[in-house]
């Protein structure tokens, strides 16, 4: 297939995917359909359109083409009363050779052994469909019917809790020359979820990545993060701490669910972004790191409060 045929398809794509996307514009709101800020306003240019219009239709999926972006949003439900984030992300050839890639984020519902299972049992599910047609509607479905099969009893939380026991506490600091790409970006996310770690990770220029939690599973985590191919990836710093009881563990978090943050506007294609490290530094010393950000950059991190 030659460049031009591999562009016209992946055009063709980008339309379908749009299609779908102003499907779940209509069924859900803006507070729980939150698209991802590079590719925001091309969905919305798309969404706003005159009806009609094949030419706008045209002109914004070629726009897309252009700047190598791929589409992406966070679809945030509630599941028997808990809150689900649904992040997906659909490959430039998806419908027509690829799967969506999908992370489901379930805070403290699921255990880790469970959600792994989750995982396994969806993209399991997902090879069983077919290309060529889209597939979106069909996974939410499945999730939204199967997630609830993997939730954790009450029994389960009796059983982890009769387990407490002494453990050792790590808090681990990773620095990157850059993170740009959504889906290393997802796994960074999908791994400290499935591995029940907190932190945060920066995405842009530099990429900065700090997970805490048992021992064992932020070394898991960071063995999996070098697998991966980087530029440049290396620890800065670790904390490690013994304690006498998993109660004791949870109180050493200085941050909450392992989440991605985007400091600065976040634009930018393929080229991606500089982060602004100046509201790094604030974050860093809202949560009583402050000492981080002289490790990362030889500067003072301190901030005197008003």
């Amino acid at each position: 297939m030659t460049s031009s045929e591999d562009g016209h398809e992946v055009t063709h794509c980008l339309q379908e995917q749009l299609s779908e996307l102003e499907t779940l514009a209509a069924i859900y709101s803006k507070e729980e359909l939150v698209f991802d800020s590079d590719c925001s306003p091309f969905i919305l240019s798309y969404l706003e359109r005159p009806l009609d219009t094949e030419d706008a239709i045209v002109a914004i999926t070629d726009s897309l083409n252009n700047a190598d972006l791929s589409l992406g949003f966070t679809l945030k439900l509630l599941l028997n009363s808990h809150p689900v984030e649904m992040k997906c992300d659909l490959p430039r050839t998806y419908p027509h050779k690829s799967a969506p890639c999908l992370l489901v984020r379930t805070s403290s519902i699921i255990s880790k052994q469970k959600h792994s299972g989750f995982r396994k049992s969806m993209s399991d599910y997902i090879e069983t469909l077919d290309r060529g047609e889209p597939i979106l509607f069909t996974i939410l479905d499945w999730i939204s019917e199967h997630l609830s099969l993997w939730m954790d009893t009450q029994e389960d939380v009796s059983e982890v809790e009769e387990k407490d026991s002494p453990c050792s506490f790590t808090r681990m600091w990773l620095y990157s020359h850059h993170i740009y790409s959504k889906f290393k970006r997802r796994d960074i996310i999908a791994w400290a979820d499935e591995l029940r770690l907190h932190g945060f990770s920066m995405c842009g220029k530099p990429g900065i990545i700090c997970v805490e939690g048992h021992t064992g599973d932020v070394e898991d985590y960071w063995a999996r993060l070098r697998r991966l191919n980087w530029k440049r990836l290396v620890m800065k710093e670790r904390e490690d701490t013994a304690c006498d009881s998993l109660k004791q563990l949870k109180e050493l978090h200085r941050f909450g669910i392992f989440r991605e943050m985007v400091f600065g506007e976040g634009k930018g294609g393929a080229g991606g972004f500089h982060s602004d490290i100046g509201l790094l530094r604030q974050y860093l010393h809202e949560h009583e790191c402050s000492y981080m950000f002289e490790i990362y950059f030889g500067i003072d991190g301190c901030i005197t409060d008003p």
